[in-house]
């Protein structure tokens, strides 16, 4: 089994900091009556001050997509399918590169 990837302490002190601006932010707009603004910039200082001080980068490897099992990769050459390269799925709905799909035509 596999260890997660940490975070480094660089990065966990950025998103402190960042949650600390956002929670000023949320309080300045909640006390000139911005609700909707105050609550999203509330929700966001807590998921940044989860993430910074829980440690285990949970939410940075979920938005920052670092997984590694989780590139895409065609089902007929298994090569991984790049961002911004055509694909499309195949007869078993299984995603290929158009590439691939059309010898098999």
């Amino acid at each position: 089994m596999e260890l997660p990837r940490n975070v480094g302490d660089r990065s966990r002190l950025g998103r402190a900091v960042l949650a600390l601006a956002l929670t000023v932010v949320a309080i300045s707009s909640l006390r000139k009556g911005k609700r909707l603004s105050g609550t999203l910039a509330g929700v966001g200082a807590l998921a940044l001050g989860y993430d910074a001080t829980a440690g285990s980068g949970e939410l940075t490897e979920t938005f920052a997509g670092t997984e590694e099992d989780a590139t895409l990769r065609c089902a007929v050459c298994g090569e991984p399918i790049q961002p911004g390269q055509r694909r499309t799925p195949n007869e078993n709905n299984e995603t290929v590169h158009e590439a691939c799909l059309e010898p098999a035509q």
